[in-house]
């Protein structure tokens, strides 16, 4: 277990390189500002970003400015008298940010006063499209020529006499445990919808850097390299192909000698697989609120790189980042044993405390604790164990009581649901509708109903649609109308009347298409959208192959959780039989048992296959005949075992807390099978349901 522990970290050290070179990165922009007293202008969504990478005190040292505002609508009813005592503005902005933009040259326009103040627009991953916008915006000097030219934005760039663009490139961003390729304030989720190539294209770049981390500066050390490939879905197939046909051959061409590419060819052994996975294949756990507990302060108070953003106490530090407690035993509890495990490590803590100073004394103690004597030996002092109990006491105080003000009836409508009928299900959102309940709370009880009975009927979506309208106002159809749009929710057509029809904002859909017929939209839809239904089978038969919904042999779920919170392993196998603990209704996420099944097929209980075969695979799995989208399954060096040393999971669309604490389930059952496999997970970003609902919405 030790050596294990020792891997882990050891991996975690190597991906902060991640995080060291895109500071560094920043920090060489900032450099090339020669002006002083200047003013930092932020856009709100990388603040939490370079808060992960250094302290602000340091920036001002580099950047030479003491004060920093918000790049947002306030910016312009700033006074000019107030900024023209600065001789430069700093600004700094994600590619998404073009309204900012826009911001900017309103500020610079439509204050005369401000004709000597200069712009240094440091811009995170500029790209050829945003330098053509900014261009365009500020009426540049910049030609065509020289947007296309790659050259160009390794300076900086003088777009007028006193506006000049910057660099900075980043790499994969090493947070909470996985590598995230995104930064906007959707987490990512937004492109899966409307930008799937631009994803597809930041996972590749970001694999490649993973794969091919160890040679750089003229150090070849080989970390990795694939032995299996797995995909499901068209963007899968996308990415997998830009990997093996472009950027893996281009790389070796240009940073290898020939007998370096032989070498590697031919003779390193292959030791990862890499697996790849579409969000589109399971929207459910985006829909669901989380019942683990980094999940779920996620969902109540938003967690931004290991910082929690909007708890209302100010008596605790609300970072998770350096906290062993959180790290080593809470963070992927069902929210119901913390309450439990709380009380016991305060238990112990306060025995600790009464006999310090007398070792001899330790025998008095709790029989059968030794993991909570190793985790609490781990955590530091006395005083900061406590801490970290008060801390997280405090936080766990928080949940419980928004749960109990705005989440309960909810939260038991999600646990209810798989028990209850269509007509039952509905009786209960017009119940939500009614008692005017969040709107995220409707439109994600909708989303549900609809996955659980492969559609929602014509005139429910009319009803719907009005009730909405009275209640929660037209952005609200709107909203309605985007998530049918994106093909979330599909319409069972039994009337010839179609509300939006009626005012004239779609035209009447159509009835569900044949197979034949879907894979052609299907395919029509790549690169376009990564929305779309690729079920083939009905909720019921997928759920009942996949076990989606697993049941205890001998006890009931709830009795597991309890006992969790008592018991004094940390380990998530010894605390849940299976891992169904993270979401409402015993739920495991389907995009979990697609990897669980390339490795481990104890789990299918319904219609039990064996896997005839030692590498791993998903033969005789159904996956093409229950599922729309590509299918691949390579083995590139002819090897039929299962003694790869990695497996990489790359989760195109956004990855959730509910999902990786099942990742982080399946680490250890290897563990549990003598296997020294360790798992590294790459996402454009963390989504959850509010991620998804804002994005619905905005």
């Amino acid at each position: 277990m030790k050596d294990i522990n020792a891997t882990e970290n050891n991996l975690a050290s190597k991906f902060q390189r991640f995080n060291d070179k895109t500071l560094e990165n920043l920090i060489n922009q900032i450099s090339k500002i020669y002006s002083s007293n200047n003013l930092l202008v932020l856009d709100a969504v990388l603040s939490p970003l370079i808060n992960s990478l250094t302290n602000f005190t340091k920036l001002k040292e580099l950047g030479k400015f003491q004060n920093i505002v918000w790049l947002d609508n306030e910016l312009v009813s700033i006074g000019s008298s107030v900024l023209a005592k600065y001789a430069s503005l700093i600004v700094v902005v994600p590619t998404s940010s073009l309204e900012n933009i826009n911001i900017l040259n309103k500020l610079i326009h439509s204050q005369p006063d401000l004709h000597s103040l200069k712009l240094n627009i440091i811009v995170k991953d500029l790209n050829m499209s945003f330098m053509y916008q900014i261009n365009k915006v500020f009426n540049g000097i910049v030609n065509f020529e020289s947007i296309l030219s790659p050259e160009k934005y390794q300076k900086p760039i003088s777009v007028t006499s006193r506006i000049k663009i910057y660099n900075w490139k980043t790499s994969p961003i090493y947070t909470d445990e996985i590598l995230v390729t995104e930064i906007n304030k959707f987490n990512g989720i937004d492109d899966y919808f409307s930008k799937p190539l631009k994803q597809v294209n930041q996972l590749s770049e970001a694999l490649m850097q993973l794969l091919f981390m160890g040679i750089q500066n003229g150090k070849h050390d080989h970390l990795f390299k694939l032995r299996n490939i797995y995909g499901k879905g068209n963007h899968s197939k996308l990415l997998i192909d830009q990997l093996q046909n472009s950027k893996i051959p281009e790389f070796m061409n240009e940073n290898m000698t020939t007998l370096e590419i032989d070498f590697y060819s031919d003779v390193l052994h292959s030791n990862t697989d890499l697996v790849v996975l579409e969000r589109n294949l399971d929207f459910t756990s985006c829909i669901f609120n989380q019942l683990n507990y980094h999940g779920i302060i996620d969902d109540m108070f938003s967690i931004k790189f290991e910082n929690i953003e909007q708890l209302s106490s100010n008596e605790i530090s609300k970072s998770l980042a350096n906290d062993k407690l959180y790290s080593q035993d809470l963070k992927h509890l069902n929210f119901s044993s913390i309450g439990l495990r709380l009380n016991k490590l305060a238990k112990y803590i306060q025995q600790q405390f009464k006999t310090s100073s007398a070792q001899k004394n330790s025998s008095s103690s709790e029989p059968n604790i030794s993991d909570i004597k190793q985790l609490v030996s781990n955590l530091g002092t006395l005083s900061i164990q406590q801490e970290l109990v008060k801390k997280h006491t405090i936080i766990g105080e928080e949940v419980m009581e928004k749960i109990n003000k705005n989440y309960e009836q909810f939260l038991t409508f999600q646990n209810d649901i798989f028990e209850m009928d269509y007509k039952s299900q509905v009786a209960k959102l017009r119940e939500f509708v009614n008692c005017n309940y969040p709107i995220e709370f409707v439109l994600s009880a909708i989303l549900l109903i609809g996955y659980l009975n492969d559609g929602i009927s014509n005139k429910e979506i009319d009803w719907l649609s009005l009730e909405m309208q009275d209640n929660y106002g037209l952005e609200a159809v709107f909203t309605l109308e985007k998530l049918i749009k994106f093909k979330m929710i599909r319409v069972i057509h039994g009337s010839s009347v179609d509300f939006f029809s009626s005012l004239g904002f779609t035209s009447q859909k159509k009835k569900p298409t044949t197979h034949s017929q879907s894979e052609f939209e299907d395919d029509k839809n790549v690169g376009i959208s990564g929305s779309g239904d690729v079920f083939r089978n009905n909720y019921t038969l997928i759920n009942k192959f996949w076990n989606l919904h697993p049941l205890d042999d001998d006890e009931s779920l709830s009795q597991n959780l309890t006992e969790s919170g008592s018991n004094e392993s940390t380990n998530l196998l010894d605390l849940y039989s299976n891992p169904s603990f993270t979401l409402p209704g015993n739920t495991v996420p389907l995009i979990y048992r697609f990897v669980e099944a390339l490795y481990f097929r104890d789990f299918l209980k319904h219609k039990p296959i064996n896997n005839l075969k030692r590498r791993p695979n998903w033969d005789n799995l159904g996956v093409n005949t229950m599922f729309a989208g590509k299918t691949i399954d390579l083995n590139l060096d002819n090897v039929n075992d299962d003694r790869s040393k990695y497996l990489v999971i790359v989760v195109i669309g956004g990855v959730t807390r509910s999902e990786l604490t099942c990742f982080k389930y399946l680490q250890e059952r290897f563990r549990k099978q003598g296997k020294t496999k360790e798992i590294i997970i790459v996402s454009n970003g963390i989504v959850n349901s509010s991620k998804l609902m804002q994005f619905m919405s905005n």
